[in-house]
C-alpha cells in the first residue's frame, strides 16, 4: 500500500508512559489497566513555571502536588493555581495519558480541566485522537533522564557489524519535537534502520531527520485500518511507503496460530524492505507498548528464523535493549510475544491464557 503527503499538523511535545492499574467507575466511565496502582504517577513538563505534576489519583486533582520551576517544597495543585496566573499557559490544553486499560488502549485526562477541582474525565484513544491535541505521557517514578543509549549498546558482538553509531547521526539527529528511537540491533546499515515511533512523529514532518525519506514500510500496531497520505516520509521510497496496518489490542483475545502467522506476515515484511535497502518505521499511538511487542518479535524472528544466533533472543534481554535506546517502552502484550516464540521455535501453538 502506498501513501502520500498528507495535510501539516502541530509539533507536538510528546512524552511516553509506563502502564498502571486502575480499576475507576462513574465519571469517565470504568477502566481496568495492567500494572501496579500503588505508585504515584508523575508528569515531567518542559514549561518556565512548572517543572512536574505528581498525581497520587489521576482523576483527583486535590491528590495532585506541584514543582515550580523555581524551586522550593512542592505545592498542592491548587495552590499552584492560586499562586501563579500564568500556570500551565504555555501548554495549552494538552491531554495527559495516565492509564491503559486490558486491551492495552490509552486513557488520557485533559490537563486543562484540572483547573476547576473536579473530578476528571477520561478519554478514550478515538476521543483523544478526535481532538487533535497536544499529547503528554504520565508514568510510575521519576522519568529516565534523556534517551541516550546506555551500556546495553555496547553488548554487540566485535564479530558483528556494530551499528550502535546509528541511534543519533546526521540522518537521525533527533531534533526539535520528536519521539522515535533507532533500535540498532535490527539495523542493516544507514538507510536500512528499524525506527520504534509514535505516531505523530512520523505524521507531522520533519526535514531535519532525512532517514524518515528512506522509510518504505510503517506498520501501525494501533489500527486496523487509517489514511495511508497521513505519513509524512518515504520522499526517497520510488512510489512511497507501504503501510500495515494491525490494532495489536484487538489480539488480546487472541491466541496459537492465528496471532502468530499475522505476526509472522508483519515480520517477514520488516526483514525484506531491510534487505532492500529501506527503513521501517513501527507505531501505535506512543510507541512503547505495542509497537514495541512487534519490534521484539523481530529480535525472535532474526534468531530463531534466519537464523542470525548474535541477534538477542531472550525477552528479559530484548527489553533491556529496547529501553537503552527507549527508556519508556515496558513489556506489554507478552501472549502475543511468547505465541511468536513458540510459532519461530516449531513448538505447539498455545492460547493466550497459557502463558
Amino acid at each position: 500500500r502506498e501513501s502520500s503527503n498528507g495535510p501539516p499538523c502541530p509539533h507536538p511535545h510528546e512524552r511516553a508512559a509506563r502502564s498502571r492499574t486502575m480499576s475507576y467507575t462513574g465519571v469517565g466511565g470504568s477502566l481496568n489497566a495492567v500494572a501496579p496502582a500503588e505508585d504515584p504517577l508523575v508528569l515531567k513538563l518542559d514549561d518556565p513555571v512548572c517543572r512536574a505534576i505528581t498525581m497520587l489519583d489521576p482523576l483527583q486533582p486535590s491528590t495532585w502536588s506541584v514543582e515550580m520551576a523555581a524551586g522550593g517544597p512542592p505545592l498542592a495543585f491548587a495552590e499552584a493555581v492560586a499562586r501563579t496566573p500564568s500556570f500551565l499557559g504555555t501548554l495549552g490544553s494538552p491531554l495527559v495519558s495516565v492509564a491503559q486499560d486490558a486491551d492495552g488502549q490509552h486513557r488520557f485526562i485533559r490537563l486543562s480541566d484540572a483547573m476547576t477541582g473536579k473530578t476528571l474525565a477520561l478519554l478514550s484513544e478515538a476521543e483523544a485522537k478526535a481532538l487533535d491535541a497536544q499529547l503528554l505521557y504520565a508514568r510510575p517514578g521519576p522519568l529516565p533522564r534523556g534517551a541516550a543509549p546506555t551500556e546495553a549498546l555496547a553488548t554487540l558482538p566485535s564479530s558483528e557489524s556494530d551499528f550502535s553509531h546509528l541511534v543519533r547521526d546526521d540522518l537521525a539527529p533527533h531534533d526539535g519535537y520528536t519521539n522515535y528511537s533507532v533500535v540498532p540491533w535490527l539495523c542493516l546499515g544507514p538507510t536500512q534502520r528499524v525506527l520504534l515511533s509514535d505516531e505523530r512523529t512520523l505524521t507531522c514532518g520533519h526535514p531535519s531527520e532525512r532517514i524518515m525519506e528512506h522509510v518504505s514500510l510503517v506498520v501501525n500496531c494501533h489500527e486496523d485500518s487509517c489514511d495511508w497520505g497521513k505519513y509524512k516520509l518515504g520522499q526517497a521510497v520510488p512510489g512511497g511507503p507501504k503501510v500495515i496496518t494491525e490494532a495489536l489490542h484487538k489480539w488480546y483475545s487472541f491466541g496459537g496460530a492465528s496471532t502468530a502467522d499475522k505476526n509472522d506476515a508483519i515480520q517477514r515484511a520488516i526483514w525484506a524492505h531491510l534487505e532492500q535497502g529501506g527503513s521501517v518505521a513501527v507505531h501505535c499511538l506512543a510507541g512503547i507498548h505495542r509497537a514495541a511487542c512487534i519490534v521484539a518479535c523481530q529480535f525472535l524472528f532474526r534468531h530463531y528464523v534466519l537464523g542470525h544466533k548474535h541477534v538477542p533472543n531472550e525477552v528479559d534481554d530484548i527489553y533491556r535493549k529496547l529501553q537503552s535506546v527507549r527508556p519508556h517502552v515496558s513489556p506489554a502484550y507478552l501472549h502475543i510475544l511468547k505465541e511468536y516464540e513458540a510459532h519461530v521455535r516449531g513448538l505447539p501453538p498455545r492460547s493466550a491464557n497459557g502463558f
